[in-house]
This record gives structure tokens, sequence and C-alpha cells, in this order.
């Protein structure tokens, strides 16, 4: 992959199924472990998945911080036609992540009911979802891992390898958890335990591409110094933001939700966390295609072709949000069906919540490019701001004000008001910074 000489059609065909299939892999595997639970063990679980969603958050926030500064900077390089210097940001970024994971491991089992109760778990869902969060807290290093081989695999011209990965960890996770979860009964940890097994197999086949003659993610000594660690994590926090603030408001949603609402609401509110999840599948990889793209053409300091893929990428969000947007409306019966959700005062709920909830998507995709046009500039301010303003800032706000005015009903009109407002500020800021600038430290 030539990312100085194709054109941006014919790299968006090589990058795109990768970077929307590596996102919806994750989010069929969260699915279906939120789907099996509830089949099997009952609607309740989905609290539990729902109070052990920040935890999965937190790790993509971490992984997402060391991997977009280290994969933009590598991109970067690569636009200038240094390798090696590119080779250096991968090393950084990996020997970053392994050590964060350790960490990770060894404080989530030390400490996993503390962390579990101050996330919201308490009563009768305290137990299985401690017991759901310890398994998690085992596999914090092929967690991380897995996603940093799948980028950089994806980056280093192996699309397909990527794509194929990220199709086989769905199918693993579906198959395991139907096994763990059914006939050896293993419960909530069967359910996290196939999860787990499923993304290690994946950053295995990744890896795979490292032993390839084509292979150009080298390892390189020394290349852990302060400065490249600065300058990686400062590229990377634009992006970590989006997954750090998601966890930040699920954790407050579902404090405000069980205040509010109880059980039953919260149960709803698990079923939009995981639709969110998928909506956000598809922005983020359209944006995520977008990213080496425009990387390496800032780095080479090409301004028109930087333009040019800015254009077909606005292009490609505004079909990726139609889309979400019609599915959620006319199919929300059928997902309330799908999370086990029979009881009628439930169902109704959940099928209201779900068609509020479509609206925001309309306003979401658009918002999620602009942060990574920032970001690959490094223009870490801009960035942050609309990543804060969309995924916690505005929302919570909006859950405070509504559910204290209209109490259960105002907690589904957050998305569509917090994703509005954002909207209006990020075209706005776009429209006066449609020439990027070129930073002198590239």
């Amino acid at each position: 992959m030539d990312y100085l000489h194709d054109s941006h059609r014919s790299m968006f065909a090589k990058l795109l199924p990768s970077a929307i299939g590596a996102m919806l892999s994750e989010t069929v595997a969260s699915l279906a472990d939120t789907i099996i639970l509830s089949h099997y063990l009952g609607p309740d679980m989905l609290s539990t998945v729902s109070i052990c969603m920040p935890i999965y958050m937190f790790v993509n926030t971490l992984s997402m911080l060391i991997v977009s500064g280290g994969a933009t900077l590598f991109a970067q390089y690569l636009g200038r036609d240094d390798k090696q210097e590119a080779q250096r940001f991968y090393t950084c970024s990996i020997v970053l992540m392994t050590l964060s994971g350790a960490v990770l491991t060894a404080v989530g089992l030390l400490f996993t009911r503390p962390i579990i109760s101050a996330l919201g778990a308490s009563g009768e869902i305290l137990e299985p979802t401690v017991q759901y969060a310890r398994v998690l807290f085992a596999f914090m290093i092929p967690l991380s891992l897995y996603q940093q081989l799948m980028v950089y695999v994806r980056f280093d011209g192996a699309p397909i390898l990527s794509l194929a990965s990220t199709i086989i960890c769905a199918v693993v996770n579906l198959v395991l958890d139907v096994l763990f979860v059914g006939p050896l009964g293993w419960g909530a940890s069967g359910a996290a335990l196939a999860t787990c097994l499923a993304y290690t197999v994946a950053m295995l086949i990744n890896a795979i591409h490292l032993l390839q003659k084509n292979n150009g993610l080298i390892l390189r000594r020394g290349s852990l110094t302060k400065a490249r660690v600065t300058r990686l994590l400062k590229t990377g926090v634009p992006l970590s933001v989006t997954q750090l603030g998601m966890s930040v408001g699920t954790s407050l949603f579902n404090i405000r939700i069980m205040s509010v609402g109880g059980a039953m609401v919260l149960d709803v509110y698990g079923v939009i966390t995981q639709l969110s999840v998928i909506a956000m599948a598809l922005y983020e990889g359209v944006a995520q295609a977008c990213q080496p793209i425009l990387a390496a053409r800032f780095g080479a300091e090409d301004r028109k072709r930087i333009s040019q893929t800015m254009r077909y990428g606005f292009m490609l969000e505004i079909i990726a949000m139609c889309g979400a947007f019609a599915a959620y409306i006319f199919g929300a019966g059928f997902v309330a069906d799908l999370f086990s959700m029979q009881e009628a005062a439930l169902r109704a709920e959940a099928i209201g919540a779900i068609r509020i909830y479509a609206l925001s998507l309309l306003f979401t995709g658009i918002n999620t490019i602009i942060v990574y046009y920032y970001q690959v500039q490094e223009k870490e301010l801009r960035a942050t701001g609309i990543t804060l303003l969309s995924g916690t800032v505005l929302p919570v706000l909006s859950l405070y004000i509504l559910t204290a005015i209209f109490r259960v009903s105002g907690i589904w009109w957050c998305y569509l008001i917090a994703q509005g407002l954002t909207l209006i500020i990020s075209l706005l800021l776009y429209s006066r910074d449609r020439h990027p600038t070129v930073k002198s430290n590239i």
C-alpha cells in the first residue's frame, strides 16, 4: 500500500472493510455476551454487562491512547519515507502497552470487589459481576495487545489479515459463549472467559504478519525514549478521550439511572449501550480508515489530497449514519425481543428508548471524523474538546438536567441534545480550519 501515490478511493477500498470489521468484531463479541447471558441467565444479567462495560472501555481508552498516537506518527513518518523512525514509534507503542497490561492485571485482581462496588454493583448482582470482572482483569495483556497489533498490521499493508482476525474473533467468541454458559453452566465468568479467549486467538492471528517477509513492523532497540513517549501520548490523547469519556459517562449514567428508575430502566440502558457501540463501530471504522491516509498526507504536506480524503470520509459517514438510524427506528421491536425483554412494560420502555436514541445517530458520525481530522494534525486541544463535549460533558449535563425535570423519560433524550450541540461546534471549527497547517516537529 503506497500512502503517497495511491488514490484515496483505492486506499479506502483496502482499509475500510478491515477498519469497520475490527470495530464490529468487538461489538459482536460484547453483544453476544449480552444476548447469551440474558437468554440463559435472565435479563437481570444485562446489569452485570452494563456495570462491567466501563472496564472494557478503560482498557480500550488506554490502548487507544497508545496505539492512536503511535500509529498516527508511524503513518506520518511513512509519508516522509522514514521507515526506521516509523518503526521506533511502533516499538515504543508495543512496549508501553505490554507494561500497562501487566499493571492492570495486578491491580484488577487485587481489588476486583472494591472496583466493581464503585462502579455501582450491589445486592444480588454483585457476585456475578465480580466473577465476570475477575476474568477480564486476568486477560488484560492479550486484550490490550490485540488492538495494538490489529491497527499496526492494517497500517503495514495487511488489512485482509487484520479483517480475518476480527471475523475469527467473533466466531470463536460466539461458539465459546454458548458452550461455557449453556452446557457447562459457568455463568457470567464463562461468558467473560469466552470473550477473552477469542481476543487472544485474534491477537495471535495478527502476530502471523510479524513472520512475513514483507513485514515492516520491526522492533528496534532504544526506541523507548522520553521524547517519543511524550509525543506518542500527546498525539493519542484526543482519541483515547473518546473511550475514557464513554467509560466515565457510562458509570455516571449507571449510578443516576439506578437512583431515578431502578434495575428495570438500567436493563434498558444496557441495551442502549450495546446499540451505541454498534453505531460507533461504523463511525469509528470510517474514521480509522481515514486516519493513516490523512496522517501520511499530512506528513507529506499534501493539503489537496487531505481535502479529497475528508470529502470522501464525510460521504461515507453520512451513509453510515442514515443506515444506523433506519435500522434502529424500524428494528426497535426486534432488538427488544433479542434481549429477552418480554414483559410488556419493559418492552415498551425499550422500544421507545431505542427510537429516541436513534435520532442522535444522525449527528455522531460527522463529529467523529472531525475529531480524527484534528488528531492527525496533532491539534490536540480541538480534537479533545470535541471529544469531551460529545462523549461526556454534554451527555452527563443533559442527563442530570432532564432527569431532574422529566425523570425516566428524560434519560433517552440526552444523546440527541449532546450530539446536536457538538455538531454545531465541530462544524464551526472545521469551517474555520479547512486548510491544515504543518507542524515543525514532523
